[in-house]
């Protein structure tokens, strides 16, 4: 996704909130793309790992083939089966 859809995507896309996400979500067909914020998590092994757990926690569901950006929100890192339910209550949204 280059720099004129992602730009669209924040300006045309759906927002949703919740504790540990932020969601910009568009009907179109996609890739997600997933952020860890660098001021809340220093080390790139927590960034990378937060990134993978969001990534397993989206895969067999509706968010997989969308096209979304995904922003981490807390400052803890959270077990995985915490991130899925979240991500499947966002869904609902």
């Amino acid at each position: 996704m280059n720099k004129t859809e992602t730009n669209k995507l924040f300006l045309e896309g759906k927002k949703v909130y919740t504790k540990t996400f932020k969601l910009i979500l568009s009907d179109e067909v996609g890739t997600p793309i997933i952020s860890a914020p660098k001021k809340i998590f220093k080390k790139a092994v927590d960034r990378n790992k937060i990134k993978r757990l969001i990534r397993e926690s989206i895969k067999n569901s509706e968010l997989e083939n969308k096209k979304c950006f995904i922003i981490y929100n807390c400052r803890e890192i959270k077990k995985f089966w915490i991130l899925k339910n979240e991500l499947l209550s966002l869904k609902s949204k």
